[in-house]
């Protein structure tokens, strides 16, 4: 090892040897200049003079030779795993170094050679709620509940244009991913139960984009459909097949155009796409398509005959075909110059089939009867459902300050048909749902706040109540009213968010559809409020 160290110094021994060579050299040729030029006294001297200072650095360099041979550098071992050499200088010497190689971000996972890229996201969210429901007889039904919800995924494009996704999520509930604190105590488990706390996959899907402006999906996926909570749940993952198409069409003097650029050394490049700028108009144009898996009718022939029912009116045998949901929805996005935009998604939803759980008719409740036997009659039927929804959008921005209106309007198509196999032929004018709101401000980063509100209605037979929001208004129809978020970012990371929310009846001779939470039916009124701290990654 003391062999190793002297020779990481024989670089500057040798350069302080051939100096003094150099340097005895040149003194000798003085001295024989010296002796042929004595005629010039004042020339000498200087020459003399020189020598001397020359000989004095020699002795100051033998030194220093001398004592770099007396002097051990210090050995490390090397480094483990990708290591680089690295040169450090201690003051007399300079001494090579085996380093480890520091990972980038990309390398710390070891992926499969297919996945070309992989992300890793998700959400945790701890809440506070109250929820309550009124009656005729002002009594009221309550549920303050401590809640939180975790959910965790990854995303990634495999080769040859080929992508996936998976997500794991606490909570069964196909709209709600929230697990209540203390509600499985209980059954010898005590205090602080697992029994709720599973963990269930929320989203599995496989998609491929090797056609252009087209994606394909295929699995448990995140809704591709541009709605609003008025129609679905955002919580709801639908499973089955969707088909998107978007292109963009850029108009104006920035209109996409492609640039020729060169190299330092004069070779062309590649063309670069101009981005387009703020005095051009861009239009997308979408076309997203879905057929849904609504209910599985297993099995499709059993043994014997065919079980039937009688909960529609008469003996009819139970459907043994399946369900399916299927979207069409066509729009687009208009952006125009200085950041103002408008989108529009009209979208049709119709029903095939009946499986084995959706089939009875919906009635929805009836004021006239008891609170429980206005919950047993059915609240989740299908039948006659031929929706019309248009969602839409605009957006800008007062100096800085994001702002948009929304709003959606839908109707069932057949109303009259669902109103009518509910009891009530006279109602079939309860088709529609408006909403209409306002947005100020935007979350993206450590200050941002957003503020939200907004009116809403939902009529009796305007809308699928296995869809609708469990927040506004507690998964129920034939209910109106308003509800407002205010949210702030407390990191890039980290925001607070408060809702409120008050609906009442809508049409006092009907029900209120829908399950939920408030074991009421007909709820009069209904108040909503929760306090939450999200984080996201």
């Amino acid at each position: 090892m003391q062999d190793w160290a002297r020779q990481s110094n024989i670089p500057a021994m040798r350069w302080k040897r051939v100096t003094l060579f150099v340097t005895t050299i040149f003194a000798v040729a003085l001295s024989s200049l010296h002796a042929e030029t004595a005629s010039d006294p004042d020339r000498l001297a200087k020459l003399e003079q020189a020598v001397a200072q020359l000989q004095e650095r020699n002795t100051v360099l033998e030194k220093e030779v001398s004592a770099l041979k007396k002097h051990a550098s210090t050995v490390v071992e090397p480094a483990e795993g990708p290591a680089k050499t690295k040169r450090f200088y201690d003051g007399k010497t300079y001494v090579e170094k085996e380093v480890p190689v520091e990972k980038a971000a990309a390398d710390k996972w070891k992926l499969s050679a297919p996945i070309t890229e992989l992300e890793l996201f998700g959400d945790a969210r701890i809440r506070y709620e109250t929820r309550k429901g009124e009656i005729l007889s002002d009594d009221t039904f309550q549920r303050n509940r401590e809640r939180y919800r975790l959910r965790l995924g990854l995303r990634g494009i495999l080769a040859d244009d080929w992508l996936f996704g998976v997500r794991l999520e606490t909570n069964t509930n196909a709209r709600s991913t929230n697990v209540t604190f203390g509600d499985d105590n209980g059954g010898g488990s005590g205090p602080f139960a697992k029994n709720n706390d599973g963990i269930f996959v929320g989203q599995a899907y496989l998609g491929y984009k090797g056609f252009k402006d087209i994606t394909l999906t295929g699995g448990k996926m995140q809704n591709p459909l541009i709605t609003t909570v008025m129609v679905w749940d955002p919580d709801i993952s639908p499973e089955g097949l969707a088909e998107q198409w978007k292109h963009t069409f850029v108009f104006g003097n920035a209109a996409a155009s492609k640039t020729s650029s060169f190299s330092k050394d004069g070779l062309a490049l590649p063309p670069e796409k101009k981005k387009p700028d703020n005095s051009s108009l861009r239009i997308d144009v979408f076309v997203n398509l879905a057929q849904f898996v609504y209910d599985d009718a297993n099995p499709e022939n059993s043994l014997g005959r065919r079980a039937t029912t009688t909960a529609n009116g008469g003996n009819q045998l139970i459907p043994n075909s399946d369900a399916f949901l299927l979207a069409w929805q066509a729009g687009a996005k208009f952006t125009f110059p200085k950041t103002l935009y408008a989108q529009i998604a009209p979208t049709f939803y119709n029903y095939t089939g009946n499986g084995d759980t959706f089939n009875v008719h919906f009635q929805g409740g009836d004021p006239k009867l008891s609170n429980a036997a206005s919950l047993a009659q059915n609240q989740t039927g299908i039948n006659s459902l031929l929706v019309f929804d248009m969602p839409g959008e605009i957006g800008w921005k007062l100096g800085d300050l994001p702002m948009r209106l929304f709003a959606d309007f839908a109707v069932n198509l057949d109303g009259d048909d669902r109103a009518a196999a509910a009891g009530h032929p006279n109602k079939g004018d309860q088709r529609y749902a408006y909403q209409i709101g306002a947005g100020i401000g935007q979350l993206k980063k450590k200050g941002d706040w957003q503020l939200n509100i907004f009116w809403q209605r939902q009529d009796q037979y305007a809308l699928d109540p296995n869809l609708v929001d469990t927040e506004f208004w507690d998964s129920k129809v034939n209910l109106r009213g308003v509800g407002v978020t205010l949210a702030y970012m407390l990191s890039d990371a980290v925001w607070i968010q408060l809702l409120y929310g008050y609906a009442e009846r809508a049409d006092d001779s009907l029900g209120t559809g829908g399950f939920g939470d408030i074991a009421i039916n007909p709820v009069e009124n209904f108040q909503l409020f929760q306090a939450d701290l999200n984080l996201k990654f």
